[in-house]
């Protein structure tokens, strides 16, 4: 009798087992290369689903958005790769994920938003893999690859939550440091984005006043003064030009006080200031400074650079009538200096305020000028003296200048000659 040999069933397992798994890997292989071909569809389609879904991603600007296509093509190209070798995230995987981590904590995205945003990346890659690769992927594979990017969604978001929570901790040691940082930030035009401002300044549990007064103040030495002095004159006006009590200002969010040293000044940065207490705190302090009011987030680096220009480049009689220079002084040093920022248009508003638009001030203003007095003023207009002198009144009270002085003479006749027509 021939007797057939027989392969014991635990061989042909195995056997079987070992072929079916080099099918699968070549499979998922072939499965990948053809996904990737589609890598532009899949990263555009889960950025659109993430800055629509995602309200702290949806005013994002072109580098931001960069960042968060370059970070979506490596996780898909990263999860593809896992799932076709059976493999798992290593340390420098988790390392990176942490880096992230701490530089959403540094730029203030919420971690809310951070870690969902990988979420809902994934559901948009997934629906893209049915709609695109229905009979490519078979149901196992898929099943195998849903694994593999739920595991790498747990584990990235726990290296990201460490990465955010940790720098976040860094940061709170030091409130005062990160508050000047946005202070920064925001006068040197960092932090353009209203969405990202509003969740900078809620990672910090503070609001910025809708409109604020912007002081830039350095010792009357000018560039003779060291960083110590301008951070000592900065911190002095913030402390002694903020009313609020300390009681009023640990229960308070509003950010009504704050200050740093920038470019070898020191910037404050007051709801409001009131000229008289500023005008007494520069006198009794030896300051020259510059203050501009109705600043906000979005004027605010504008702002600061014409007050860091008037500054440094104010004429001398500029210095001798005026300590400190407001919008009027610091929109003309612009003009006649050629500064980039400068303006025109907005010269004799600055300088006149309200009064810009009444066609009496500005007749009279210029007939003062010319006719030197107000006695060949009311000659000229074929007014009463008195008449004249009322008009001046009002115009000195409501830009608080003398046009009998040299320098406001001039910033007087800047403001006419280049008013509208």
């Amino acid at each position: 009798m021939v007797m057939k040999k027989t392969v014991p069933p635990e061989h042909g397992t195995r056997v079987g087992g070992a072929s079916s798994a080099a099918r699968s890997a070549a499979d998922r292989s072939a499965a990948v290369a053809r996904i990737l071909a589609d890598e532009p569809g899949m990263v555009e389609a889960a950025l659109a689903a993430v800055t629509r879904e995602i309200p702290a991603y949806a005013n994002l600007d072109a580098r931001q958005l960069e960042e968060v296509r370059s970070l979506i093509v490596w996780t898909l190209r990263r999860v593809l790769e896992l799932w076709s070798v059976d493999g798992a995230l290593d340390a420098g995987d988790l390392r990176m994920f942490r880096g992230v981590g701490a530089v959403r904590a540094r730029d203030a995205r919420p971690l809310a938003a951070v870690l969902r945003a990988y979420r809902v990346a994934a559901l948009a890659f997934f629906d893209r893999i049915g709609e695109r690769f229905p009979d490519t992927v078979p149901s196992r594979d898929l099943s195998a690859l849903a694994r593999v990017w739920l595991t790498v969604l747990d584990q990235s978001s726990e290296a990201v939550f460490d990465g955010y929570e940790s720098t976040g901790r860094i940061l709170s040691e030091d409130r005062e440091r990160a508050l000047r940082g946005l202070l920064a930030d925001l006068l040197l035009g960092r932090q353009s984005h209203a969405g990202t401002l509003r969740a900078r300044l809620r990672e910090l549990d503070a609001e910025l006043p809708s409109t604020f007064d912007l002081l830039v103040v350095s010792p009357a030495a000018g560039a003779a003064g060291s960083a110590d002095d301008a951070a000592r004159a900065a911190a002095l006006a913030a402390t002694a030009l903020d009313a609020r009590t300390a009681a009023d200002r640990a229960g308070d969010l509003e950010l009504t006080s704050l200050h740093t040293v920038m470019d070898g000044v020191g910037v404050a940065l007051l709801k409001a200031v009131d000229p008289a207490a500023l005008d007494r705190l520069t006198g009794a302090h030896a300051l020259t400074g510059a203050r501009l009011t109705g600043v906000t987030a979005a004027t605010a680096p504008r702002d600061y650079r014409l007050a860091l220009h008037g500054l440094r480049h104010a004429p001398p009689p500029a210095r001798t009538e005026r300590r400190v220079l407001d919008r009027g002084d610091l929109e003309v040093v612009a003009l006649v200096t050629g500064h980039p920022d400068a303006a025109p248009a907005r010269v004799t508003e600055a300088v006149l305020g309200h009064l810009a638009q009444d066609d009496d001030t500005r007749r009279t203003l210029d007939a003062v000028i010319y006719a030197d007095g107000a006695a060949g003023a009311a000659a000229r207009l074929h007014l009463h003296p008195q008449t004249v002198r009322y008009r001046l009144r009002r115009l000195a009270t409501t830009t608080g200048r003398d046009p009998r002085t040299p320098w406001n003479r001039f910033v007087f006749q800047t403001a006419l000659l280049t008013a509208t027509p």
